[in-house]
């Protein structure tokens, strides 16, 4: 196992493309990033209008409230990821463990 490690001056040209599409590529991410940001209370909110159609007897509905609380539990936090732990505990508590016996 070797490591390779190059170096560049500043006037480079390989070191000049890299820097412009790394400073191109963290430019589309914060547009992006903004964008989602103005765009998710609306579709958040078109969400809850859509599942508030679904009837409570409707075979979807475990679905669709398992779906509504993990979303929830993203938009309370948009900055992370929902974790493992969270996930499990909304699915159990839509989905509940059957008794092995």
């Amino acid at each position: 196992m070797t490591v390779t490690e190059i170096w560049h001056t500043d006037t480079c040209p390989t070191y000049t493309i890299e820097r412009i599409l790394l400073e191109a590529g963290a430019a589309k991410v914060e547009e992006q990033g903004g964008r989602a940001k103005d765009a998710f209370p609306a579709a958040h909110q078109r969400l809850h209008e859509a599942a508030a159609t679904i009837p409570a007897d409707n075979a979807a509905a475990p679905f669709v409230t398992a779906l509504l609380e993990l979303i929830q539990a993203q938009a309370d936090d948009t900055g992370r990821f929902v974790t493992l732990p969270t996930w499990t505990e909304i699915l159990d508590r839509n989905f509940p463990p059957q008794d092995p016996t």
